[in-house]
């Protein structure tokens, strides 16, 4: 699976005003379980869900990228 910064991640969702999982699912329409999965690094997350995200969270696809694909270009 994808090595995901996780930090970044919540940081993201914070600084987007997202408290926890069920608001970014209200945010985003991504499933709070697939979410999850996501961030726990168990599950890819597909380009629709990456450009749900940076569009929640308020980042460039290059700024989402970071999130989920710095470590795959290490």
């Amino acid at each position: 699976m994808r090595n995901i910064d996780s930090k970044a991640f919540r940081k993201a969702m914070i600084d987007a005003d997202f408290e926890n999982l069920v608001q970014l699912e209200e945010g985003t329409q991504v499933n709070k379980i697939t979410l999850s999965n996501i961030i726990k690094g168990d599950q890819k997350p597909s380009y629709d869900t990456i450009a749900k995200l940076a569009d929640a969270f308020h980042l460039t696809y290059e700024e989402i990228g970071r999130i989920f694909f710095t470590n795959d270009l290490a």
